[in-house]
């Protein structure tokens, strides 16, 4: 979400919204922490993520050497870390639908680091 945050002016007139399974009291303060300046959508029963595909991931999935190196990589940028309040498995989708609805890109990462880039995201958008 950072990372399409700091590229949003190449989304164009392109409405960018993240879905979460969190509690919609918790959007607020979701958005607010991340800074980002689109819609967040609560998803809590699911059915998008069941919809795309995204499955549970397994604890060595979630705690990939990827993952892991992306929380050193925070700490040492000044980050403290906290307790996780959401399910940890949740793996998630990234995706870009066209203004007649149609599914034009989707990416189903394996583990919680393996994002796709920001560039295929908006090449999709064409």
């Amino acid at each position: 979400m950072v990372a399409v945050r700091d590229r949003l002016g190449q989304f164009g007139d392109a409405t960018v919204a993240v879905v979460t399974f969190a509690a919609p009291e918790r959007l607020a303060a979701y958005r607010d922490h991340l800074g980002v300046p689109f819609a967040i959508l609560a998803d809590v029963d699911r059915k998008l993520y069941q919809l795309l595909g995204a499955e549970r991931g397994t604890n060595r999935q979630i705690w990939s050497l990827g993952s892991l190196r992306m929380y050193v990589r925070l700490l040492r940028q000044g980050r403290r870390l906290q307790r996780p309040t959401e399910d940890i498995h949740q793996l998630g989708a990234d995706a870009v639908v066209g203004r007649d609805g149609v599914l034009r890109y989707l990416s189903l990462p394996a583990t919680p680091d393996a994002r796709p880039p920001i560039s295929e995201l908006i090449a999709a958008l064409d």
